[in-house]
């Protein structure tokens, strides 16, 4: 077969070792850590949101600032809890670091405003009801404004970089998954009796924890009603099982965010909670918050992203003229593409594993499908929409063929000719044509960044108290998401300031490093 343009896929054993180890310099202690929250700009200007509205104040002044709660809410993201964060806040040094922040962002008369300790839980608890919760629809869109406006300033998602669409960089593309938190107890029924004595014993069920299932999906490879997709959890002891899959009792959400190579370089862009009941599941909020990125980032190329999308997901995003990588589901059969007519030869196109095949007939009357190499991955415009196509190389005894065949989209009627659509022949050409097939090194290249977004949940998952969730219902876990988010942020944009250049990283495969969690503070 010629030289395909995407490559062989590199065997295991051949793969070279790309992660590099960690230095010293990579390491952020959570003194640093709280310092790079303290001085992140961007904070601040989320803190706008919170201003109060205009026209004569009434009452009392807050004690705080609406600044300080949502500082609160990020060191939160690095203590693992209220109290704890709390209890640091009454430290004179760390308070003494902060106001120096403040003065340094605000001035030294709004520093000087401030009390003399930090604010304790209880006040948390009533800023989170009364401030946070109220506005966490509009903290969460503007923190998604300020993070992707923070990754153009260092360096991701580029708008006047140079495109290769058949092998993008890392740092040009998304990278989303969903991941299950551990739900903050284990119970689900808010009282029981006991069999023995008939004491009835109550207990706090968290309202946004359901059954979801880890690991992927049913046989279907279709969400479950209990039972959605899962990319990484956050836990495996509180679980049950069903049928092949273990059921993970926490709450589901979707996170997406870019990165460059080394370690906290990456750039959290958006989340969102995924209801247990959510028509769709995973993948409906997961193509709705990355074509929000697509939409305000021009620069992005395109989305990694797991087998939750299939091929709806992918036409959706081709049709707005960039990638979906993601692999081919395990469950797709060749399918029957059409058969060309040379004249003098014929040759029947099928699809198989994400790619174009040819049918070859053997000698004891079988016939077998070999995949045909792609020359070009072609991308074209038109008034209101893209298209994806592979120039293939059909070897021919009688001579080499050339064939343009469309990938990605699925066609429907109106825009092929009468009965030629996808739509009318019954082939659903975005499930089982990729862009970028999975059996190929350049996927496999740019693949590892999906993957790369574990270490991100694993992040998560050590920021957790006793690594389950520190909240109950939706909301309050959304702003504990929130939170995280923020505080990862301020380390990324403090690495970035601090090494604009990333000297601090290897000449590897972008995408391939992973984080490192912090150590704990002593």
């Amino acid at each position: 077969m010629p030289d395909d343009l995407f490559g062989d896929r590199v065997p295991r054993a051949a793969r070279k070792k790309t992660a590099r180890r960690a230095a010293e310099a990579d390491l952020r202690t959570v003194s640093q850590r709280i310092t790079d929250v303290a001085r992140f700009d961007d904070l601040y200007r989320l803190a706008d949101t919170l201003a109060p509205a205009p026209g004569p104040r009434r009452g009392r002044p807050p004690h705080y600032p609406p600044y300080i709660y949502l500082l609160f809410l990020a060191l939160r993201g690095i203590h693992g809890s209220a109290r704890y964060c709390a209890g640091d806040l009454q430290e004179p040094s760390v308070w003494t670091t902060i106001r120096g922040s403040v003065a340094r962002h605000l001035g030294h008369d709004e520093a000087a405003r401030l009390p003399e300790a930090g604010p304790s839980r209880h006040q948390w608890q009533h800023a989170q009801r009364t401030l946070l919760i109220p506005r966490l629809e509009e903290l969460s869109e503007t923190f998604a404004d300020l993070a992707l406006a923070q990754a153009l300033r260092q360096g991701l998602l580029p708008t006047d970089a140079k495109r290769s669409w058949s092998s993008p960089q890392r740092h040009q593309l998304i990278a989303g998954d969903g991941t299950v938190a551990k739900s903050p107890t284990l119970s689900t029924a808010p009282f029981s009796v006991d069999p023995t004595t008939g004491e009835v014993r109550r207990h706090r069920v968290d309202p946004a924890s359901s059954w979801q299932k880890e690991g992927g999906a049913d046989r279907n490879g279709n969400n479950a009603q209990n039972a959605t997709l899962a990319g990484t959890t956050a836990g495996t002891d509180i679980h049950a099982h069903a049928g092949e899959g273990a059921m993970v009792l926490g709450t589901k959400f979707v996170v997406f965010s870019t990165r460059h190579r080394g370690y906290f370089r990456r750039v959290f862009l958006r989340y969102a909670h995924v209801p247990h009941n959510q028509p769709g599941g995973e993948a409906t909020v997961a193509l709705d918050l990355a074509c929000a990125i697509l939409d305000a980032a021009e620069g992005c190329m395109g989305v990694l992203y797991d087998g939750a999308l299939r091929g709806i997901h992918r036409d959706v995003i081709a049709r707005r003229g960039r990638l979906l990588v993601n692999k081919q589901h395990k469950g797709a059969s060749p399918r029957y593409i059409r058969t060309l007519d040379f004249g003098r030869c014929r040759h029947e196109l099928w699809s198989n594993s994400g790619r174009v095949h040819e049918r070859a007939f053997l000698d004891d009357g079988t016939s077998t499908l070999i995949p045909l190499s792609v020359g070009k991955l072609e991308r074209r415009a038109s008034t209101h929409t893209h298209r994806w196509y592979h120039l293939l190389d059909i070897p021919c005894p009688r001579g080499p063929h050339k064939h343009r065949e469309s990938v990605g989209v699925t066609s429907t009627i109106g825009e092929q000719s009468q009965g030629q659509s996808d739509t009318e022949t019954g082939f659903h050409r975005a499930e089982n044509l990729l862009q970028i097939p999975d059996n190929t090194a350049v996927h496999q290249t740019l693949y590892g960044g999906r993957e790369d977004t574990e270490a991100g949940f694993s992040q998560l998952d050590r920021s957790l108290w006793n690594r389950r969730m520190i909240a109950f219902g939706a909301e309050a876990q959304s702003l504990v998401i929130l939170g995280f988010l923020l505080a990862q942020n301020a380390t990324s944009a403090s690495r970035y300031q601090g090494d604009p250049t990333y000297s601090d990283t290897d000449t590897v495969t972008a995408g391939l490093s992973s984080d490192r969690p912090e150590p704990s503070r002593s």
